[in-house]
């Protein structure tokens, strides 16, 4: 990297895999997939930010289908229940990143740092798993406008 390009003051640092299981009810085949906005995705942060320590995690977990095999397949039922957590570990450079939004932040943006690896495990583990790879959507990422007081 280009030593002159300035970094974000919240680095991810490390990416951990928490969990990662899929449960089949259906055979598998490449034209047999679930729908990927049946998908629940869930953010767990923390809720306050210690400058002592200088970093935080963030986990994400993604869920579809049902963890209950159905009785009677019927239509709409996902042909597996699928399970994905990751925990990312972020460090801040406080003199760079005021403490007070940290948390915010953590709400807000990890989850943009972190869901191209949920992407990534979701359509492997489908794949490998011999259905047809689960293709999560891209996400909008908001604009974040930043403004500095002169005085």
């Amino acid at each position: 990297m280009d030593k002159n390009t300035p970094l974000h003051p919240i680095q991810l640092q490390y990416l951990g895999v928490r969990e990662l299981s899929i449960r089949s009810y259906d055979p598998p085949g490449n034209t047999v997939s679930a729908r990927a906005e049946n998908a629940s995705l869930k953010v767990i942060c923390p809720d306050n930010f210690d400058p002592a320590v200088g970093a935080f995690s963030v986990s994400v977990v993604l869920e579809i289908g049902s963890e209950q095999e159905p009785e009677v397949p019927t239509e709409g039922t996902e042909p597996y229940y699928m399970r994905i957590e990751l925990r990312g570990f972020f460090s801040v450079d406080t003199s760079k990143f005021a403490a007070e939004h940290v948390a915010d932040w953590a709400q807000r943006g990890a989850m943009f740092v972190l869901y191209p690896f949920l992407r990534e495990h979701a359509f492997g583990l489908s794949s490998r798993a011999g259905f047809k790879p689960l293709l999560l959507p891209l996400l909008q990422v908001p604009t974040f406008k930043t403004e500095t007081m002169k005085g």
